[in-house]
């Protein structure tokens, strides 16, 4: 909660967003106490900030959250459970698909196919549990059985990470999706996720796929989750 109210009180939602997304990629585990968050923001964050943040702002955001954890340790005298706040929705025009999809009012169920766990659970970080729900399968068996068992609105398809398994057999997993499921290419520029694209057009016979690039960043994502919920 400290490290995204700081970030908050000085860039967009959906940058800080993805700063925490890539710093949490750096690291092995999130945060878990305050004292972790001092170091995690000392490092990882400061690390992918310096990339992407103007050295002065960089400045005032390291001040800024260094002293919102030194008096929260220092009032508490212990260490406490550490969670990153969740993301306020921002306003604005999206996408025609976006608009024309339907919002909840409970977290957005989103289904990540990957050989890891590690996508999923930055991206609920990042989020914010009450905002989304991010589950893991591993096969294309099990992509197919959660359709049916958790009811995503999301399937975000983890090209970077897909272990051993076959384009082929995701692709017709995708061909039969659900009305209502939206599937995500994530690193599409791989050779896998451009051998899904291949084998699951965008045509009117087959259902669209979302393709985002790595190198574009967590934004677009994080916009089509958070577009989704319209809170309580």
């Amino acid at each position: 909660m400290l490290i995204r109210e700081a970030l908050e009180g000085l860039m967009a939602p959906e940058v800080a967003t993805a700063l925490l997304f890539d710093a949490l990629a750096q690291t092995g585990e999130p945060p878990r106490s305050l004292h972790e968050a001092r170091s995690f923001v000392s490092g990882p964050l400061t690390s992918v900030m310096s990339r992407r943040v103007r050295p002065d702002d960089v400045t005032s955001i390291l001040r800024l959250m260094h002293g919102a954890i030194d008096a929260a340790i220092d009032r508490d005298g212990v260490d406490v459970d550490v969670e990153i706040d969740s993301l306020a929705s921002a306003s604005g025009e999206g996408s025609t698909e976006t608009q024309q999809m339907s919002t909840i009012a409970r977290p957005v169920p989103v289904v990540v196919l990957a050989a890891s766990a590690s996508f999923s659970e930055r991206l609920g970080l990042c989020l914010g549990e009450d905002r989304v729900y991010c589950s893991t399968v591993a096969t294309a068996a099990a992509l197919r059985k959660a359709l049916f068992a958790q009811f995503p609105m999301l399937v975000v398809i983890d090209a970077s990470s897909v272990g051993e398994v076959d384009a082929d057999s995701v692709a017709e997993v995708v061909r039969g999706f659900p009305d209502g499921v939206v599937p995500v290419l994530w690193a599409g520029e791989t050779p896998w996720g451009e051998r899904l694209l291949s084998l699951a057009p965008r045509t009117a016979s087959a259902r669209n796929v979302v393709t985002l690039d790595r190198k574009e960043g967590i934004e677009p994502l994080c916009d089509l989750v958070l577009s989704r919920f319209r809170g309580a």
